[in-house]
């Protein structure tokens, strides 16, 4: 009898641990803007900002109650710049509806701004320090928005030349 109470609690438990790791897949997009910060050297800087869109598919792993990663697949285009992206975002909910989000984001970026100053000492890979909110409207609806500031240069030569791309994000997605 204790045997079988025993594997009655160790069963009771596995499921309930396999329940709290549920996986949702879906689709999200939305409104991007890229911020383009230039530093010339000798005091000479220049920033503008393109404002576009960004579509994607996502996985939610849950973790547990209040923590779960989102994987995403995402391609954002803003004017002449374009970014696909491989993110990592950590999600802590404060409540049932509201979290909080942290994580890389990982970017490979191109387009006709890229095209113009050709292959010599500039780098596609955009790496990103992303940091959000997001609410979830019912069960398969929510909205986000993140801010993702760029940790490495687009411009990898010498001198005091810098070029960074950060973002904002503003989307609502659906899970399935």
């Amino acid at each position: 009898m204790k045997k079988l109470m025993l594997l009655a609690a160790v069963a009771v438990f596995g499921l309930s641990s396999a329940n709290a790791q549920e996986v949702a897949f879906g689709a999200l997009g939305g409104l991007s803007i890229q911020s383009l910060s230039v530093d010339l050297g000798g005091g000479l800087d220049a920033t503008d900002s393109e404002t576009g869109f960004h579509i994607g598919a996502f996985a939610d792993i849950g973790i547990s109650d209040e923590f779960s990663v989102q994987p995403e697949l995402t391609y954002s285009i803003a004017g002449d710049f374009s970014m696909f992206s491989v993110n990592a975002i950590a999600k802590y909910s404060v409540s049932e509806e509201f979290n909080i989000q942290l994580g890389p984001q990982v970017g490979f970026a191109g387009g006709d701004a890229f095209d113009a100053l050709g292959d010599d000492d500039i780098t596609s890979l955009n790496l990103q320090l992303a940091a959000g909110a997001g609410y979830d409207i019912n069960e398969n609806i929510f909205v986000q928005a993140r801010y993702g500031f760029q940790l490495n240069d687009h411009y990898t030569g010498d001198g005091d030349f810098s070029w960074q791309v950060n973002t904002i994000s503003l989307g609502v997605g659906y899970k399935f």
